[in-house]
This record gives C-alpha cells, structure tokens and sequence, in this order.
C-alpha cells in the first residue's frame, strides 16, 4: 500500500514469530530503530534507510538492479516533512 512517497508494510504475528528480528522496521521488541551494529539507535528515517540500504556483499533482493546502487544513498521524498512525522505501525 502507497501513501503519498511511502511505502506500508504490515506484518502480523507475534513474539515468537518476530521476537528476535531487527532491520530497517526497527527492533521487534523495543520499538527501536537501529543501526547495522545493533546497538546505535538511529532517530532520523532518511540515515536509517541509508544506514539498511541493500550492500553489494548482501544477496540480491529484487529481480531487476535500479538505481540507486550502494555507495551512492538512497533517493530521499521530496517533501522532507513526511519523514520527519512518519511512525513505524
């Protein structure tokens, strides 16, 4: 599902299925949005997703490679705002 520039994603299930996952959604447990090392909570969106941007070394998530690519960052909204009030559901 769309919203304006975003993306939703819902998941259902509960501890035992996602208690001990962590990603760009945020730790299941504490709510908190974290960095690759696990432990550097990241409060701005746009250096999260910049932070889980897909890397080389990782396997190939989507069939087709588009832009962007890493090294170079992710495209950010074009309305800044979205970002600064959106909620991970």
């Amino acid at each position: 599902q769309l919203y304006k520039e975003f993306v939703r994603v819902k998941f259902s299930g509960n501890e035992e299925a996602f208690g001990n996952t962590v990603g760009l959604l945020g730790d299941y447990k504490s709510g908190n949005t974290l960095a690759r090392d696990g432990s550097t909570v990241l409060h701005d969106f746009m250096d999260l997703g910049n932070e889980w941007q897909v890397l080389p070394s990782e396997p190939k998530l989507f069939h087709e490679v588009a832009h962007p690519q890493f090294p170079e960052t992710c495209i950010q909204p074009e309305d800044s705002t979205l970002v600064e009030t959106a909620s991970v559901v």
